[in-house]
């Protein structure tokens, strides 16, 4: 089974602090208004994706957020279901996020063989590497320009 980690904040939308958001929050098809204007749009593609990639990979995410304020982000685009054991926490220890996913899944009888994770920064890469070197760190927006483009590297990765 493979894994695949993804980042919220600049990789599945174009806001880079969703926790700042204030609620309620106003749906459109892919973007929200919060309570006080500010908008928040999906990247293009970002639904596409997780469709063909929640029947190839289980999918998680590791993002640097507070919860309570960005998974009612997540669930008003109907997006929260796509992900198993997700880490939004109000710290930057992406390794550790990964690491205890990793530990809930091997306790429900999962072999995870692969773990590839995407983020819009490279700032959390090091410290993944260190702790778990068998992570394959796809950089978006640098080594894939979309996610039409993320699904062709993916496909090329096996």
């Amino acid at each position: 089974m493979k894994l695949l980690v993804l980042d919220l904040d600049g990789t599945l939308w174009d806001h880079e602090d969703a926790s700042r958001l204030v609620l309620p929050f106003e749906f459109h098809d892919d973007y929200l208004i919060d309570a006080c204007g500010e908008e928040l749009h999906l990247f293009p593609g970002v639904r596409e994706f997780l469709e063909w990639a929640s029947w190839r990979f289980l999918l998680t995410i590791a993002s640097w957020n507070v919860e309570e304020r960005v998974r009612p982000i997540l669930e008003g685009f109907s997006l929260w279901d796509y992900f198993t054991f997700p880490k939004i926490e109000g710290h930057p220890n992406k390794a550790d996020m990964i690491r205890r996913t990793l530990e809930e899944l091997a306790s429900i009888g999962y072999n995870v063989e692969d773990v590839i994770y995407v983020d819009d920064r490279e700032l959390h890469v090091n410290e993944v590497k260190m702790i778990l070197p068998e992570v394959e760190f796809v950089h978006m927006w640098v080594d894939v320009k979309s996610f039409e483009e993320l699904r062709e590297l993916l496909e090329k990765m096996g």
